[in-house]
């Protein structure tokens, strides 16, 4: 009950935040082109710019939500030139279908025109043809940007030209490794190219829970995915733990997809911790950002401890302290343990829905 809160919760900051970002650039826009056309020979007047230009933004975004929701799985597998022309094509179009009923809607009202001249009036005249190819190469550039920055982690190519980490610091951060089960057997029962297949889906099917839960995704290596927060944000909502039962409840519904497809479907383990590390940017061929210290090694021991104690999630005391709990989810405490190579005991939670 709590876990369906708090999705339908993140939903609504969501739709919130849809909101304020289309009336943002509807903003942005109404104030350059009001500033443009100021002392040209068709100036604008400013408040019934902004008025149209809002609601465009708003409409824009909420269609390009429906949009990505809608055809998220089809994009999954596609080459770079396909997930770019496809959008921009239908971005373009968006824009084009909205401005066009927006501005009728709007002569409707202020002038009494009639709505279907209005808008045809608008998609005839020559500054709509002149624009139309100008936001379809701006679109283009923009989500080549876009997918080209999604090669690297979240915020990290904003990090490196900010300067941000050049130089060693300590930060505080939360960590989740959640690896794979069974996945030598699955890996020799499909064969390489089938199994690679079969991540290739797991990973994509995660994604919303991961963004839901304002995870940043940290490495991907091989079966395993390390996903990491600020602390504040991942213990925020009850992110870090939220975030494994959100990614359980998506496999749930997927099994019978998987099942059918591969014969098998993912299943996975998870061990929690989090506390102080060091953030540093390394490699010359290579830029990376990376996280070192106690925490992280801890965190994948935990998770390691996963398979030896039958558990499917484990979390340190430490952070368990820092959250709150909500009824559906109970935390048992199973053993005080050093991890390999560290003197420091840490004590063992396994978490479980009720």
């Amino acid at each position: 009950m709590h876990q369906t809160v708090n999705t339908l919760r993140a939903r609504c900051k969501a739709i919130l935040g849809y909101l304020i970002t289309g009336m943002a650039f509807g903003f942005v826009f109404a104030t350059a082109e009001y500033l443009a056309r100021l002392d040209s020979s068709d100036p604008q007047a400013y408040v019934p710019l902004l008025i149209r230009a809002m609601a465009v933004g708003v409409l824009l975004i909420f269609s390009a939500v429906v949009f990505e929701y809608s055809f998220r799985r089809r994009f999954v597998r596609k080459r770079f030139w396909y997930l770019v022309l496809v959008r921009a094509f239908f971005y373009t179009l968006m824009i084009s279908v909205w401005l066009g009923l927006v501005n009728g809607v709007w002569l409707v009202i202020s002038r009494g025109f009639n709505f279907g001249v209005s808008v045809l009036n608008y998609y005839t005249h020559g500054a709509y043809f002149t624009n139309l190819p100008t936001i379809f190469l701006a679109i283009l550039l923009l989500l080549g940007l876009y997918q080209i920055n999604n090669l690297h982690r979240k915020g990290e190519l904003l990090n490196y030209i900010l300067g941000k980490y050049h130089e060693p610091r300590e930060i505080s951060r939360l960590f989740c490794f959640v690896d794979l089960k069974n996945s030598t057997t699955i890996a020799e029962r499909l064969g390489h190219l089938q199994f690679g297949l079969f991540l290739k889906d797991y990973y994509a099917d995660i994604t919303d829970a991961i963004r839901q839960t304002q995870a940043e995704i940290y490495q991907y290596v091989g079966d395993e995915v390390i996903l990491s927060w600020p602390m504040p944000t991942g213990l925020q909502d009850n992110n870090v733990i939220r975030c494994f039962f959100l990614m359980q409840a998506l496999m749930d519904d997927l099994r019978e997809k998987y099942v059918k497809k591969y014969g098998f479907y993912p299943q996975f383990k998870a061990g929690a911790h989090g506390g102080p590390i060091v953030v540093t940017w390394v490699g010359e061929l290579k830029k990376e950002i990376l996280y070192l210290g106690d925490v992280v090694n801890t965190t994948a021991r935990i998770q390691e401890d996963c398979k030896r104690l039958g558990k499917d999630f484990l979390i340190s005391e430490d952070v368990l302290q820092q959250l709150h709990l909500p009824g559906d989810i109970r935390a048992e405490f199973v053993e005080e343990t050093a991890p390999r190579g560290k003197e420091k005991r840490v004590r063992l939670y396994s978490l479980s829905l009720v």
